[in-house]
């Protein structure tokens, strides 16, 4: 892709650090000069959906387990208890079922994306 980058920092306490640790030509080429494939449409977004929906399903799923009771005798009358007595359960529960399903449509179209457009290839 592209080489390292060209930044140079104007004053002399980032060409200080810029000599010691080089994080602001770090920022500069992954931020500024990022370079950018002419096919980019909204196929690629998915990454950023599935992170979404990933972070959905470890927030609700959380709260879900604050709630539930993992026995044999007593898991249904837990999630009776999550529907019916927790403020907002029933909303957590459904998100948390319908986010799972959201998450994996994400995953397939997301690897048939990268399929599709042949990302394992060289030149990556």
């Amino acid at each position: 892709m592209s080489g390292h980058s060209t930044f140079e920092p104007t004053s002399a306490p980032a060409r200080w650090l810029e000599r010691r640790l080089p994080i602001l030509s770090l920022m500069h080429g992954s931020f500024v000069a990022f370079p950018t494939p002419k096919n980019l449409n909204y196929w690629w977004t998915f990454g950023g959906i599935l992170m979404f929906c990933l972070m959905t399903q470890i927030i609700t799923g959380i709260i879900l387990v604050m709630h539930f009771t993992p026995h044999v005798d007593l898991a249904f009358s837990s999630v009776e208890h999550i529907m019916r007595d927790v403020n907002y359960g029933w909303l957590i529960r459904y998100i948390h079922s319908n986010g799972a399903s959201m998450f994996f449509l994400a995953v397939y179209i997301h690897m048939f994306r990268g399929l599709y457009y042949g990302s394992y290839k060289e030149p990556r």
